[in-house]
C-alpha cells in the first residue's frame, strides 16, 4: 500500500455503471428513435386507431386495441414507431364502418378498432381491437382481441330500432334497444404510463324518431345520433389522439363517425450496465464504490 493506494497484481473487476431512463413521451405521429446502447426493452403504452360507425341507425366503431406491454429491442438501434389512424365512418347504409389503423413498434401492434355493422345483411360488428356495434333486429357486435379490448354491442330481436355500442378497451359496448341507441363501451386508463383514459367506444344510432343516439364510451368514444322528425344527422367522430371509435349516424340517412386516431407513450428503462476496470485503485475510489453498492 503506497500514497493511498491499493497495489496488486493487476485483476479485472467488474463495476456497474448507471444507464440513464429516457421518457419519449407521448406521440401522435409517426417517430423515430435510437435506443441507448444498453436497452433491450422500451415500456410501451400502444393505443390503435379507432373504428369507423356504422350509418343510419346502425354499430357504432369500436375502440382501437390498447395495449401496455414490454417491446424487445437491440441497443443502438434505430426503431420507428407507427401510429394508427382511425377508420373512415359509413357514408351510407350498404358498407360497415371502416377498421382502425394498428398502432406498431418493432412487430408488436395495437390492434386497429372494428367498424359499425350496417343495416342490410349481414348486421353484426366487425372484429376488431375493439369489435364495433351490431345494427338493428337481432344481430351480434364484432370481437375483440384479447387482452385489447372487448366485443361491440349487440341488438334486440325485432322491432328493433336502435344500434349497438361500439366496444372499449374497458367495457362492452352497450345492448341496442327498440329505439335509443346504445352508449359505447367505456375506455381504459389501467397502464403505469398514463392516468389518462383512451380507447373509448362509439355509441349506436337510432332509427326511431324522436329517439336518442348512444353516447361515446369515456376515452374518446363518438356519440351516436338520434334520428330527428327531418333532417340527415351524421354521427360523430371519436376524438384524436384517443383511440376512440366513431358514433352512429342516425336512421334518416346519417352518415357514421370516423374514428378517433391513436396514442403511445414510450419508456426506456434506468439500467445498470457491467463495465471493465483495471486492477489498480485508489483507496477514495473503493470507497466511493463500496458505499453505493457498486463494488462487485
Amino acid at each position: 500500500m503506497a500514497n493511498g493506494g491499493i497495489i496488486g497484481p493487476t485483476q479485472t473487476v467488474t463495476a456497474a455503471v448507471c444507464q440513464s431512463e429516457v421518457d419519449h413521451g407521448t406521440k401522435t405521429s409517426n417517430y423515430t428513435f435510437t435506443t441507448q446502447p444498453a436497452t433491450t426493452a422500451v415500456t410501451s403504452l400502444l393505443v390503435a386507431g379507432g373504428g369507423g360507425a356504422g350509418a343510419a341507425g346502425s354499430g357504432g366503431g369500436g375502440a382501437g386495441g390498447y395495449l401496455c406491454t414490454s417491446v424487445p429491442v437491440s441497443g443502438a438501434t434505430e426503431y420507428t414507431l407507427v401510429i394508427g389512424g382511425g377508420g373512415a365512418g359509413a357514408p351510407n347504409s350498404c358498407s360497415t364502418g371502416t377498421n382502425g389503423s394498428n398502432t406498431t413498434l418493432n412487430g408488436v401492434s395495437a390492434i386497429g378498432g372494428g367498424g359499425g355493422a350496417l343495416t342490410g345483411t349481414p348486421k353484426n360488428g366487425v372484429a376488431g381491437g375493439s369489435g364495433g356495434g351490431a345494427a338493428r333486429n337481432n344481430a351480434t357486435g364484432g370481437t375483440g382481441t384479447a387482452c385489447q379490448g372487448n366485443p361491440g354491442g349487440p341488438t334486440n330481436a325485432p322491432p328493433g330500432k336502435g344500434g349497438g355500442g361500439g366496444g372499449g378497451a374497458g367495457a362492452v359496448g352497450g345492448t341496442g334497444g327498440d329505439a335509443a341507441g346504445a352508449n359505447g363501451g367505456a375506455g381504459s386508463s389501467s397502464s403505469p404510463l398514463s392516468g389518462t383514459t383512451f380507447a373509448g367506444g362509439g355509441g349506436g344510432g337510432s332509427d326511431c324518431t324522436g329517439q336518442p343516439g348512444g353516447s361515446g364510451g369515456s376515452g374518446g368514444g363518438g356519440a351516436g345520433r338520434g334520428r330527428p322528425p327531418s333532417g340527415t344527422t351524421a354521427g360523430e367522430s371519436g376524438f384524436t389522439s384517443t383511440g376512440g371509435g366513431g358514433g352512429a349516424g342516425c336512421g334518416n340517412g346519417g352518415a357514421g363517425g370516423a374514428g378517433g386516431s391513436g396514442i403511445a407513450i414510450l419508456v426506456e428503462p434506468a439500467l445498470s450496465i457491467p463495465a471493465q476496470a483495471p486492477g489498480v485503485w485508489d483507496m477514495n475510489t473503493v470507497y466511493e464504490f463500496v458505499k453505493d453498492g457498486n463494488w462487485v
